[in-house]
């Protein structure tokens, strides 16, 4: 899948499904069978940057948590 397309992949699964992990996101993505043109991560950091979703880093679950 395109860059563009990535980025609406993982706006729309945060949308649907709520707060997900970068493996939760990662996992929906294989399911479907996409994969992403960079790594996963770098596609939510750029969107984070962009502002378009927030990302925390939980350390109880040693992992990022993105939500719209």
């Amino acid at each position: 899948m395109s860059y563009d397309e990535a980025e609406d992949f993982v706006l729309d699964l945060l949308k649907e499904k709520g707060e997900l992990t970068t493996g939760d996101i990662e996992d929906y993505a294989r399911t479907l069978g996409k994969t992403c043109p960079d790594k996963t991560i770098l596609v939510l950091t750029k969107l984070r940057a962009k502002g378009q979703i927030l990302g925390d880093f939980d350390i109880s679950r040693r992992t990022w948590v993105w939500k719209i």
